[in-house]
């Protein structure tokens, strides 16, 4: 009979499995059902692995005061992992914003030190609380949240969207509720293509062990399944990173097959017929869907058909495309451009970076002035595009140097163990398996950056290979209770108590964090409608719940400046005053909070702008914010142009005349600013040079009528 601390033991023991249960298979696919936050996944993601990681680490600390010891399972990643968690601690204390290197950029809080110090924890439990033989379960507990993700994406793939379902708004089986095209490239509850082709060719490699090794028939017929569904929801998010990490990771698996074969003349003759089957029974399938469907790299089974067919001459020529390439720059030249700009910031703050995730700040200060000839050239870039360079630019030599020590310990004893012929064929299997997840992941990785469910699924394979490396010796540890257990003391209970009330309390904090944001999100909302008491009244709730949060205070600001406009406007000059005086105190705080976003700097020009049309000389302080801008920015040729603009309001003319041709200098294809400097020439009768760039304006768009007409009238008044 179990005693009452046994059996309290046991249920904390519980309650860390079943934790991880729903860390593999709910946090692939929750995201803001109720379409209530600012970000709807990521955000979301990341709230639900603080509190499942909470939930462990309060459950394993309470297994320690019961047990009256320290329950650790040493493994072989310790050393590492410590080291790159000081690198993160470092970069954090010397961070150019702490508060963003502690919880990761606004709206994604994935990355930050906090996230990180989740994921070692939960490497470490899993560690310490799972066995050896329990590995395949969690694989299969994997595959199952693999297969639901499948059948989430690959009807999106045909016009068809759960997501738009849930939509208030929408409740149609469409994919109308979506602004992107998520039919030609798929992302169903990850909210970006290449973030679900890293979660899928990160889980196809188990799916094949499980599909070829597994030793119950069933459990090797649904991971074929899953494996297949994987594989054709990768195909259908049309990702170039993702195909390529899963081609790398193919190749580097053969070849460590080939090793392990070249050790050990004996695993010739394991390699029986059966297991040559079940492998072509994966394999066979996988081809035929690539066949199919085709890929970014290969045409599909209709584009061969039409290609040979002599009824359709024009498909001959034709080239599959990336989509992120379709309308604008192609995305290796912004890449380029991006990581020669992170390699900048590195240069900057070589040894510990700029600070964990503050690339957002740091990145645009050496932002190169060819960013403003993309695409793109305007859209806000907080990461490097490349997880290995943006660990480079915000943690430094320290931060790269740590990271990549992890994966080549992984490397060093994941081949050590292939080349070991007493080892088993499944357990080499697994090991090659688990390699070729975290190789194909670190290749998308190196043209993107890793997510919420990635890095969840990384640890997991680094604890899964740690628990194979360790002897058997310590094989139990944490996984099961002490023969017998002392009764719990009244200190014990107090500690009990304790940690109880701090669980709760955190788990209460991630609750508000996410109530924050739906308050936040509402509000932003409400503000869009011109409803401005319930957008003040939900983003004053919003800054009461976070306080520190920079972005809130920014936007509330901002709603305060437009509010007072519309209530100046009204007729009521008293409360419009007030209303703009709690406006730039507001964006006084927001500074105060973050002086390092430059985009806060942006709201304050624009509060101004805003409150010039109650108050004519406030356009000088919208020239001041616009200038601290630049001063982070020194390339953002949008800024040059702003200034430009609001000197025009001013006045000055020849501040005018000088920002503009200025953004004209940095963005040479900037028609904005053309028409405005054009204008501007004319209004001084400088008709030579307002006509030239009204020309060059039109020699890039023939049909903008506009300039035509000024053109016309420039020409016209020229002759006089």
């Amino acid at each position: 009979m179990l005693t009452s601390e046994e059996t309290i033991d046991r249920v904390l023991l519980r309650i860390i499995r079943v934790c991880f249960v729903l860390l593999f298979l709910f946090v692939p696919l929750y995201f803001s059902y109720g379409f209530d936050t600012k970000e709807l996944f990521e955000f979301d993601k990341m709230l639900v692995v603080y509190a499942l990681t909470t939930v462990i680490t309060g459950a394993w600390l309470s297994r320690m005061v019961i047990q009256r010891r320290f329950i650790w399972q040493p493994s072989m990643l310790d050393i590492p992992l410590l080291l790159f968690l000081i690198s993160q601690l470092l970069s954090t204390i010397f961070s150019i914003h702490p508060r963003t290197s502690l919880l990761g950029y606004y709206s994604r809080y994935h990355g930050g030190l906090l996230s990180t110090i989740s994921y070692l924890l939960l490497y470490w439990s899993f560690v310490t609380h799972v066995r050896k033989q329990d590995i395949p379960t969690y694989f299969l507990l994997s595959l199952v949240g693999g297969l639901l993700v499948s059948i989430y994406a690959i009807p999106e793939h045909f016009g068809h969207s759960a997501s738009c379902l849930l939509v208030p708004s929408a409740r149609t089986f469409d994919v109308s509720c979506w602004k992107q095209d998520v039919q030609s490239r798929v992302f169903a509850t990850f909210g970006q293509p290449n973030w679900l082709a890293a979660y899928a060719i990160t889980l196809i490699p188990i799916g094949g062990f499980l599909a070829a090794f597994s030793k119950l028939r069933t459990t090797r017929v649904f991971a074929t399944i899953v494996t297949v569904a994987l594989f054709v929801t990768l195909l259908f998010t049309q990702s170039r990173s993702g195909l390529l990490g899963l081609g790398v990771a193919a190749g580097v698996g053969l070849s460590l097959v080939l090793l392990r074969l070249a050790h050990s003349t004996q695993s010739i003759k394991k390699l029986d017929t059966k297991l040559a089957k079940r492998i072509l029974l994966v394999a066979l399938p996988l081809g035929v869907a690539l066949l199919i469907f085709g890929s970014v790299y290969t045409p599909s089974l209709r584009q061969l058909l039409e290609r040979n067919s002599s009824t359709v001459i024009e498909s001959e020529s034709e080239v599959v495309a990336n989509r992120l390439d379709l309308g604008g720059s192609s995305s290796a030249e912004i890449r380029r451009i991006v990581w020669k700009g992170a390699l900048a910031v590195w240069q900057r703050y070589p040894v510990l970076g700029s600070g964990v995730e503050t690339f957002a700040y740091s990145y645009y200060l050496d932002r190169p002035i060819e960013h403003n000839l993309v695409s793109e050239w305007n859209f806000l870039y907080n990461k490097a595009h490349n997880e290995f360079l943006n660990l480079l630019a915000t943690t430094g030599i320290v931060g790269l140097v740590s990271y990549l020590s992890i994966l080549l310990v992984v490397g060093f004893l994941g081949v050590q163990t292939v080349a070991n012929a007493k080892a088993t064929t499944a357990d080499t299997a697994k090991q090659i398996l688990l390699l070729c997840g975290i190789i194909g992941l670190s290749v998308s990785n190196f043209f993107g950056f890793s997510t919420v469910t990635v890095s969840v699924l990384l640890f997991f394979y680094l604890a899964c290979l740690a628990i194979l490396q360790r002897t058997s010796n310590n094989e139990t540890i944490g996984a099961t209770s002490p023969p017998s257990l002392q009764k719990i003391s009244s200190f014990g209970w107090l500690q009990l108590t304790v940690l109880t009330g701090v669980t709760g309390f955190l788990l209460l904090a991630i609750g508000n964090t996410r109530r924050a944001d739906t308050l936040y999100a509402r509000g932003t909302q409400a503000a869009d409608q011109q409803l401005w008491e319930l957008a003040l009244q939900d983003l004053t709730n919003a800054v009461m719940l976070s306080p520190r949060e920079a972005q809130y205070t920014d936007t509330l600001a901002l709603t305060y400046a437009q509010a007072a406009v519309a209530v100046g406007l009204a007729g009521d000059a008293t409360s419009s005053s007030q209303l703009a005086i709690t406006a730039v105190e507001l964006s006084d705080q927001t500074l105060q909070l973050n002086p390092e976003q430059r985009n806060f700097y942006k709201t304050r020009a624009q509060i101004f702008i805003t409150l010039a049309q109650l108050e004519p000389p406030l356009l000088a302080q919208a020239k001041v914010a616009l200038e601290q801008v630049l001063a982070l920015a020194p390339t953002d040729a949008k800024t040059m142009y702003n200034l430009g603009i609001v000197s025009a309001n001013l006045g000055d003319a020849e501040e005018t005349l000088k920002w503009l041709r200025t953004a004209i200098e940095f963005k040479p294809n900037y028609d904005a600013a053309r028409w405005e400097l054009s204008k501007q020439l004319l209004q001084q009768e400088k008709y030579d040079l307002g006509i030239r760039e009204l020309e060059y304006i039109l020699s890039r768009d023939p049909s903008n009528q506009a300039a035509q007409e000024l053109l016309d009238a420039a020409r016209s008044q020229q002759k006089q």
